[in-house]
């Protein structure tokens, strides 16, 4: 499964919102679409989901089919949880109608919620009712605009673990401005800026970053090839005050490494510490 755009280009009138992007997702990724308001996300991911056309370029996603959440995820607060699920089941024509609200139900912890009505439900709960019609058709491919606006901290960490537990044989791709959540939540993040897709990156879920800084001061000078010996290290350049700063492409701690060349040179560590890739100094 999965999902390319080739080339998409999107104006309205003579402001150009999306300008040749390009991207390729698959099966099990959960993507963040990371940009300022005003960036594109919105546009973009309509786009995906069928509901504007580019002026230029083109979208395969093979047989998959596609939820989408919207930013303002339109309900109709008089009808009941259940019967607005079964409204949209019969707007949708799925078969199974009764089978697939309980299991949506379920899915997305509605229960005891269940029978009141949506305009006494919490934000939390209105978006877990949002969520729900999405996943009503079993989509291959879900698009979630601004999904965790407007949610407290406990309701964004339910959300995120309610998200996850989705995704494992699922295109997920869901767009935000705040980069914390992304990184939280995501596999992937591309970075939209001015409608072009400027970073495209993967984002390590455990374990150390796989690009990182480790920045080195000692006492004295220190042999630079000796550091860059060490497996993982690519670049090593050299600060005033003895400082080192390694550019390191590994998911191995290497400051163990480090530490034992510094010795075999009979120096000393005055600060040794270690600088993760962030999303914050690609956003600004």
């Amino acid at each position: 499964m999965s999902l390319i755009a080739r080339d998409i280009t999107k104006s309205y009138g003579v402001q150009a919102v999306l300008d040749q992007v390009d991207l390729s997702l698959d099966k099990g990724e959960i993507v963040g679409l990371l940009g300022r308001n005003g960036a594109g996300k919105s546009t973009l991911l309509k786009i995906i989901a069928g509901i504007n056309r580019p002026d230029q370029g083109e979208l395969h996603m093979g047989s998959n089919t596609i939820g989408y959440m919207s930013e303002r995820n339109p309900l109709y607060p008089h009808m009941y949880v259940t019967e607005y699920l079964s409204w949209v089941a019969d707007m949708r024509t799925i078969t199974d109608r009764e089978s697939r609200v309980a299991w949506a139900v379920e899915k997305v912890g509605l229960d005891e919620v269940k029978t009141k009505k949506i305009n006494q439900l919490s934000k939390g709960f209105k978006q877990r009712v949002g969520l729900a019609a999405t996943l009503l058709s079993d989509p291959d491919i879900i698009i979630l605009d601004e999904p965790i606006n407007g949610l407290d901290p406990i309701q964004i960490t339910q959300y995120r673990t309610l998200i996850k537990s989705i995704a494992t044989d699922k295109i997920i791709i869901l767009s935000s401005h705040l980069i914390q959540e992304i990184e939280a939540l995501c596999d992937r993040v591309l970075l939209l800026r001015d409608g072009k897709i400027v970073e495209d990156r993967a984002l390590q879920r455990t374990g150390s970053d796989q690009n990182h800084t480790i920045i080195l001061e000692l006492n004295d000078l220190i042999d630079i090839t000796k550091l860059e010996s060490i497996e993982g290290v690519v670049t090593v350049s050299s600060a005033p005050d003895f400082t080192y700063r390694l550019e390191v492409q590994s998911t191995d701690d290497i400051r163990t490494d480090v530490f034992d060349i510094v010795v075999e040179q009979g120096l000393k560590i005055k600060e040794m510490k270690m600088e993760q890739s962030s999303l914050q100094q690609i956003f600004e």
